[in-house]
């Protein structure tokens, strides 16, 4: 090959890798920063969801230490339910026996009075939380009055008069 056209050529290749190595560094860059974005997303919406189910939790130890000073009643529920609720939380219930009997808030919400412990789709967990003494959360599952949620559920025991522990 002459020189005119060698020179070129070489100028061309090496034009053509330079090209190439700017768009390898580019996408390269990119997908760093796309993960990234995703780790702090992921992060973020974990801690939310941490934040809401703890929130959740204080919410039913609340209620709890309510029921079992008031020997299982629980006076003005509408009332002690709208100063505990919060962005995070969109309604409170209590379910003696596993039945829910009262929900706050009750408006759109009537659908959500089930039997929890025969329920086919929350049964089982919620005999898993009675059984052992502890709190779960379940979901996100289909809510009987529309959309999804998820749940916290404490149960929660009182003592009668021979000391002995009930539902």
């Amino acid at each position: 090959m002459k020189k005119k056209t060698l020179v070129p050529l070489i100028i061309f290749l090496l034009g053509i890798c330079l090209v190439s190595l700017i768009v390898y560094k580019t996408d390269t860059h990119e997908k760093e920063q796309r993960h990234i974005t995703a780790q702090l997303n992921v992060a973020t919406y974990g801690e939310q969801i941490k934040n809401e189910i703890t929130n959740g939790i204080e919410i039913t130890d609340t209620l709890k230490q309510i029921l079992i000073s008031e020997d299982g009643e629980i006076h003005q529920f509408e009332t002690i339910a709208g100063n505990l609720m919060s962005d995070s939380i969109e309604s409170v219930q209590l379910a003696p026996n596993g039945v829910v009997t009262d929900i706050y808030p009750a408006n759109e919400n009537e659908a959500g009075k089930i039997d929890l412990i025969h329920d086919k789709d929350r049964g089982k967990i919620s005999c898993y939380a009675r059984d052992n003494h502890t709190i779960i959360t379940q979901g996100p599952f289909k809510l009987k009055q529309g959309g999804y949620g998820i749940a916290v559920r404490n149960p929660i025991y009182l003592k009668d008069k021979n000391g002995h522990e009930y539902f």
